[in-house]
């Protein structure tokens, strides 16, 4: 909490969809680059067919759009990464499959 406000780190969603989908959690880099390998562990649980040669933008907006959502230019940053709002998109998308498995 800063100033009474809460800040919510990309490094806290990863962990949050890490432990829901019960895969082992990711290291963020400096400055809250998530790794590649967090996103093809999600499409693997959740049975998306991912390349491995597939961009990081490219896998979460996938998994994004598997679960019927869309994903908007503001997803994604310069440098192949994922915003902020991307990676809470696909947050979304992982309780979208969880809560609708049969």
């Amino acid at each position: 909490m800063i100033m009474g406000r809460s800040i919510l780190l990309k490094s806290e969603v990863g962990k949050s969809i890490t432990d829901k989908l019960g895969i082992p959690e990711v290291h963020f880099s400096t400055g809250s680059t998530e790794p590649k390998e967090l996103f093809l562990a999600i499409a693997e649980s959740l049975g998306i067919k991912i390349s491995s040669a597939t961009t990081k933008p490219g896998i979460a907006r996938s998994i994004v759009e598997s679960s019927g959502g869309s994903w908007p230019p503001k997803f994604e940053s310069s440098g192949s990464t994922i915003t902020l709002e991307g990676l809470l998109a696909v947050q979304s998308a992982v309780e979208f499959f969880l809560a609708n498995r049969p």
